[in-house]
Parts: structure tokens; sequence; C-alpha cells
């Protein structure tokens, strides 16, 4: 079963710690093949891929703390899905002053995509801590994730003819997120700060781009 089908989950209880850790992993990956597919819907100007990406980290970063498993496996699958997939077949970024004829489809998602990540870092953060909110705490995760992929829905097909591959790129993803909870899920800083130099080093002397 995909990750991503809320449908079929959206009257399920989650009674316990472990029934919570599974849930924010799955919240974790429905949230992360959805900025996928946002990138390779931009995957056509990679500064507006970029940009994206960046705005996104820039803003729920802003609302977690500084040492956020989830905030740093948010850049691993930004990472992972530029080097991977975009990178080698669209080329290199190239600062033309322009952005991608779909950066309006994309930009009313990101407020979406970021308080996804801010209450998703949230709940590892109860969870760390030993409290567990239950359904009513994960639903409204839920309800971010919903609400980007129904933004996203319209240009299903244009991502995966750039090359979107959902059940190919799933099973890498819920790699990266299987170990959020344990004691020990936090990446090294210097592996996060060689990720983050790589993505957004393109972007360190522009100017920020119009919305």
């Amino acid at each position: 079963m995909r990750v991503l089908e809320m449908e079929s989950r959206s009257t399920s209880i989650v009674c316990g710690k472990e029934d919570m850790k599974e849930e924010v992993v799955r919240l974790g990956v429905g949230l992360s093949l959805c900025v996928a597919r946002s990138m390779f819907l931009l995957c056509d100007h990679i500064r507006s891929m970029l940009w994206f990406c960046y705005q996104i980290w820039r803003d729920a970063n802003m609302g977690t703390t500084s040492d956020s498993h989830v905030m740093d496996r948010l850049i691993r699958v930004m990472h992972y899905v530029y080097t991977k997939y975009i990178k080698p077949k669209n080329g290199v970024y190239q600062n033309d002053g322009n952005f991608s004829v779909h950066w309006r489809l994309i930009w009313p998602a990101n407020e979406s995509f970021a308080r996804g990540f801010v209450l998703l870092n949230r709940l590892v953060h109860f969870l760390d801590s030993g409290r567990i909110y239950g359904r009513v705490f994960t639903s409204r995760v839920e309800q971010e994730v919903k609400k980007v992929a129904e933004m996203l829905g319209c240009a299903k097909g244009l991502s995966e003819a750039n090359g979107f591959a959902w059940d190919e790129m799933e099973s890498d993803i819920l790699d990266m997120w299987k170990s959020l909870c344990d004691t020990e899920a936090k990446e090294a800083t210097p592996t996060v700060k060689a990720i983050m130099t790589d993505l957004f080093l393109p972007l360190y002397h522009e100017v920020y781009p119009p919305m």
C-alpha cells in the first residue's frame, strides 16, 4: 500500500508510541514524495527548482529546532532527487533571470509544504519527550499532505512525463525516513552542511526571486 493512500487510513486510530512512529514516517514520506513531484514539475528550469526547494526548507526551518531530524531528511530527499534524477538529465543551473512556466502552479503549495514539515517536526519532538497526541495531531499533518497532493493533482501527467516515478522513488525515500525516531537518527552536521552547500550554492549570490 502506498504511503499516501489517505482515504484508507483516515479512520484509523493511532494508539501507542510505535503506531505513532509508523504514522510519522508515513506522513514524512508522503510529504517528501510531493516535494519530489514538484521538483519534476520545475525541472525544465533548474534555477526555479532550486528556489522552490530553498523556500520550503527556509520557511519550514524557521519553525523547527536547529537539530531537527525532520529537516535533515527533507534536505536529503531534495538532494537525492536533484542529483540522481534531475541534474544529469536537465543540465546545470543558469541565472537567466527567468522562472519556469510552472512556477505559479507550484507556488500556492509552498505554505502547506512548510506547515506540514513544521507540524511533523513538532510531532517528532512530542514523541521524543514521551508525549503522544494520537490522531488529533497527526490528522493536522495529514490535512497538509492532502492539500498539497490535491494542488499537484492537475499536473500529475506533466511530472510523470518529466520523469517522476512514484513507485521507484518511494522505497528510497522510505529508507531515508525509517530511522527518524531512532536515538541516533540525526545526520552528522558536516554531512548536512555539505548537502546544503552542494544543493543551494548556486543561489547564494542571487537576489531573492519575485513572488
